[in-house]
């Protein structure tokens, strides 16, 4: 999409619209704010809000990085408050936003995804934020974006990163995405129209390949490294705050109807709180995957209709019958009601020749 054409005024409106939506999900107007990765597309308005930004580089290093890409609105960058690469030396966010700390609220919005270490990433958040505090998220919804035709996300993969201590997407992440990043239509599968196949996929095994070789080498490819549905998610950070690796817990979820993510609020849990009281977190009420759980809605729904189908065709079977027995009911009406006719005429057609016949006989 070249935004740039659309022209600056477009894109604050869009910024506008998105501010308000994630007002809808936590009144972030009060308090001091982090938010991570705005772009130009900042959920948090700086000349409203308390809010720091942080990113990668700072705004002269974005708009240069950024300033081919006919996506993103160079002058909507906003001053970066805390860059992550800094004097030739990349910091960790908590290293990095700490001065500003500690926040009462974070905005991430299509940011998790990326981060190649997820359960550091959390940790790293919860150390600059105060006990409570709100974190919100866009997420990419993969049943619905250009990951659909990847597997879902593990809490294996997910430990496997922070225990090798990714600091940038591996190998498996890279491959997994470029390989199987496919053009979707997602108003036709939110319809549950027929995904898009094969042929619809981006990149072909060279291009696939290429990137996977510049991982190797150790550069930063930047791609989605994990996948996420509503109820994966809300299971994935649960089983993590099981495993003693995450300090936050899923406070809401808000599907986004039509649209490629979902929203979420995760809070902070307090330091010190005891373990043994109930946290008010998002339940799924599914036993399933929800992989799994998808596969088996499908094929209920396809026995559901099946069961119908067999039912219309014995109700059409009945109807058939029923109209078979009128027809014939009815030529028996219409044949009784000719025939008597018929049988009278015969009769006063035979009645001269019978006379006739009769006096021959008497001659």
């Amino acid at each position: 999409m070249n935004k740039r054409a659309l022209g600056g005024q477009a894109q604050r409106e869009r910024r506008a619209a998105r501010r308000a939506q994630f007002l809808e999900l936590y009144d972030f107007s009060q308090g001091t704010g982090l938010e991570v990765g705005p772009l130009d597309a900042g959920v948090a308005d700086e000349t409203i809000d308390d809010v720091r930004y942080v990113d990668v580089f700072d705004q002269d290093g974005i708009r240069d990085h950024y300033r081919e890409d006919a996506s993103v609105v160079l002058e909507l960058v906003p001053h970066i408050d805390f860059p992550l690469y800094l004097d030739g030396e990349v910091r960790t966010l908590a290293e990095a936003a700490a001065p500003g700390g500690p926040y009462d609220w974070v905005i991430a919005s299509h940011v998790i995804e990326h981060v190649p270490d997820l359960i550091g990433w959390l940790r790293q958040l919860a150390v600059v934020t105060a006990d409570g505090a709100r974190l919100l998220l866009a997420v990419p919804d993969r049943r619905y974006c250009f990951d659909l035709h990847r597997p879902p996300t593990t809490v294996g993969q997910i430990l496997t990163a922070y225990e090798e201590k990714h600091t940038a997407p591996s190998v498996r992440a890279v491959y997994d995405f470029f390989s199987s990043v496919v053009g979707v239509d997602t108003a036709a599968l939110w319809r549950q129209r027929r995904p898009a196949g094969r042929a619809s996929r981006i990149h072909d095994r060279s291009y696939t390949m290429r990137q996977v070789e510049r991982a190797r080498a150790g550069e930063y490819v930047d791609c989605h490294v994990w996948t996420f549905t509503p109820q994966a998610f809300a299971e994935q950070i649960k089983e993590l705050r099981g495993l003693g690796l995450c300090d936050w817990y899923v406070e809401r979820l808000e599907p986004v109807i039509g649209s490629v993510e979902f929203l979420a609020v995760l809070r902070r849990i307090p330091d010190g709180a005891d373990p043994a009281v109930p946290l008010p977190e998002v339940e799924s009420d599914a036993d399933l995957p929800d992989w799994l759980l998808d596969t088996w809605t499908a094929r209920e729904r396809a026995q559901v209709l099946r069961r119908k189908v067999r039912a219309l065709k014995q109700r059409n079977r009945v109807l058939a019958d029923t109209v078979a027995d009128l027809e014939s009911s009815a030529r028996m009406r219409v044949g009784t009601v000719l025939v008597a006719p018929l049988s009278g005429l015969r009769r006063r057609l035979r009645r001269p020749h019978d006379r006739e016949r009769a006096g021959a006989s008497n001659g």
